[in-house]
């Protein structure tokens, strides 16, 4: 596999963007509390995360049930900030926007210029249960012509790493609904690190309805970049720079080096 930015290359088949167009309000569900335990299943394997009632996170790396760090965090609306308890791995603190249903958790940059904990805290994350969540979804499904149910599910798919079962999902959602941005941001993501042709496509569908993504920038530069055009790639990722995703400045300026001034 070609290179990929190594402080993103843990992220890429999870980033999203925010709001989907149909349902840019309801950012969190009614009903739905942060507290409680969140797992992951990246390439690295399995994170846990317990958001406490007290404002702090125990983070378990591996989530063998060891509590590798504790930090804070403070919630206002639909947005989170995650300050390191100690200051010394994240000195300052990083902002992320919160999508929540009962399915799933997910967190979007709003600003960080921690490398360490967007890798962390990026992406979808789902109940411990989440098989049984999943069982729950499978037989909603059967019943229902609901394309919402197949979202649920491939996000779900997307937690727990089962990333073929997430774009067969997807594939299906974009059928019904052609013009959610955000959708073709996660098909996007299911797609490397083997059709990065099929990355761009998804990402100039993603632009052409959300120009301002600095998601779909930052992936279709990833995309861009490990297919040669890479002066190409690194205007994505100064769009992706200038609307928001300030942390690539640093992440990619070896690769950029020779386009950027």
């Amino acid at each position: 596999m070609k290179r990929i930015s190594i402080v993103f290359i843990l992220i890429i088949v999870t980033v999203w963007s925010c709001n989907d167009n149909k349902n840019k309000q309801a950012v969190i569900e009614p009903g739905n509390s942060i507290v409680g335990k969140w797992v992951r299943i990246g390439q690295t394997g399995p994170i846990g995360f317990n958001f406490k009632e007290n404002g702090l996170i125990e983070a378990d790396f591996g989530n063998d049930q060891i509590i590798d760090v504790v930090t804070k965090y403070e919630v206002s609306g639909d947005t989170i900030k995650f300050i390191d308890k100690d200051g010394k791995m994240c000195p300052s603190s990083g902002q992320y926007k919160m999508y929540q249903t009962k399915y799933y958790l997910a967190f979007d940059l709003i600003d960080d210029d921690c490398g360490g904990r967007i890798k962390t805290t990026m992406g979808f994350w789902t109940k411990p249960n989440f098989k049984d969540l999943i069982k729950q979804l499978d037989e909603e499904i059967v019943k229902s012509t609901n394309p919402e149910l197949q979202l649920n599910r491939a996000r779900m798919y997307m937690a727990t790493g089962m990333i073929d079962k997430a774009r067969e999902d997807f594939n299906s959602y974009l059928v019904s609904d052609t013009l959610n941005a955000r959708v073709y941001i996660n098909r996007a993501g299911t797609r490397f690190p083997n059709d990065l042709v099929g990355v761009v496509s998804d990402c100039n569908k993603s632009i052409s309805i959300d120009p301002n993504n600095k998601n779909a920038y930052f992936l279709r530069g990833l995309a861009r970049y490990e297919l040669g055009d890479k002066e190409e790639g690194c205007e994505d990722f100064s769009k992706a720079i200038a609307l928001g995703f300030s942390v690539l400045r640093i992440a990619e300026q070896e690769k950029c080096v020779d386009y950027w001034n």
